[in-house]
């Protein structure tokens, strides 16, 4: 009886805390449910119409207006809540981790690293800083293949095609019974280096390939990989076309096979990112370039490339007025099949490169090792 009492005059004594612990775990719980049925409650019917079928939770609601884009305000005020659509194409859907990691990303700083630290005290500095783990020709002071003579400065001052990947694991199910390798590079990366090797073997056109991984984060991809086509360009200021290679999803194995010649190909498809959603007032150069390359590929190879699709996102195309994203069959292709298209998309690619800029191409082939003559001895008759 005397410990009930005694229970008693402490509850009493302490009661203001007591209270206070009381009122403030009833407000993060009212919080938690709140932001649960906000997040993941689905809303159908007409919500669910304008966004490819996607069912809307009360989240998206909670979120959207604009004339445009349901959410298209917000975003703009806020670029780290946009939104870029379906989970493969599109992965930067906002979560309560994405967000509170881009809110803290500015004070992240590597203490043992004196770049860092003044980096963070003097912004200007972080333009400056190189070396994150690639390079021109997937790795430091790698050599390309098919010019071993070429060093990474002259590929960083000639190199006129760039590549890259968002999805660096993404990969091929007939070769590797996956879609997508965590943390590795799949097929995609296969493909990217087909075109790289023919360019330069063959056409005599150097490629800075970098093939860091990008998706470790899946729904981070796209930030992740703004960094690698950022640093892409600012180390090889010429390049002319800039691509980032994924291959598509939800399409059957009869809808993945083109017949070149008598041989099964993966089909190329070209993505191209609009204003829809986030300010991009140049999106229509990107899209005239895909236009052009799939007529060009069409006329050279019928069927090959099945089209130009428009979406909603940026892709980091606004990074370039050249930028594409280049799905390289589907993931019911094999590698050897994509690899096949990449090769025939290398010789595409170097006929747009000795259109868009003869005079680099010129003064390239004068500095390259000897080799294939390739497209520049096509066009300008010169036995090189």
């Amino acid at each position: 009886m005397e410990i009930k009492h005694y229970v008693r005059y402490l509850a009493y004594r302490h009661r203001y805390s007591i209270s206070c612990v009381y009122r403030a775990a009833g407000l993060y719980g009212m919080v938690i449910l709140l932001f649960f049925l906000l997040y993941h409650i689905p809303l159908g019917g007409v919500f669910a119409k304008n966004l490819e079928g996607r069912n809307f939770s009360l989240f998206d609601i909670a979120i959207s207006w604009s004339e445009r884009d349901p959410r298209g305000l917000v975003r703009s005020a806020a670029p780290v809540m946009a939104w870029v659509g379906n989970q493969e194409d599109y992965p930067e859907e906002i979560s309560p981790r994405s967000l509170v990691t881009a809110m803290l990303a500015p004070f992240r700083v590597n203490l043992a690293s004196p770049p860092d630290l003044l980096a963070c005290e003097m912004p200007a500095l972080a333009e400056y800083k190189k070396g994150t783990g690639v390079s021109a020709a997937s790795g430091p002071g790698a050599v390309p293949p098919g010019k071993p003579g070429w060093t990474s400065k002259e590929i960083s001052e000639y190199a006129l095609v760039g590549i890259y990947y968002t999805h660096t694991g993404e990969t091929y199910a007939l070769t590797d019974g996956t879609q997508r390798l965590s943390g590795q590079r799949g097929g995609v990366v296969e493909a990217g280096r087909a075109i790289q090797k023919k360019l330069e073997s063959e056409y005599g056109i150097r490629v800075a390939h970098y093939d860091r991984v990008n998706d470790e984060n899946y729904r981070l991809s796209y930030t992740e990989s703004e960094k690698t086509a950022r640093q892409l360009l600012e180390e090889n200021s010429e390049v002319q076309i800039l691509l980032d290679i994924h291959r598509d999803a939800g399409k059957t194995r009869s809808e993945s096979v083109v017949k070149i010649n008598g041989e099964e190909m993966a089909p190329i498809l070209f993505v191209v990112g609009s204003d829809a959603r986030t300010p991009f007032p140049t999106w229509r150069n990107n899209h005239d370039l895909a236009v052009k390359l799939a007529a060009r590929i069409n006329k050279a190879y019928p069927g090959l490339c099945v089209g130009v699709t428009i979406k909603e996102g940026r892709y980091n195309q606004f990074l370039h007025p050249r930028a594409l994203l280049v799905e390289m069959g589907t993931v019911n292709n094999s590698t050897a099949e994509a690899v096949k298209s990449a090769g025939l998309l290398s010789r595409i690619l170097a006929e747009e490169i000795a259109d868009l800029a003869p005079d680099k191409l010129k003064k390239q082939s004068k500095n390259a090792q000897p080799g294939g003559s390739g497209v520049q001895a096509e066009v300008y008759g010169e036995d090189l």
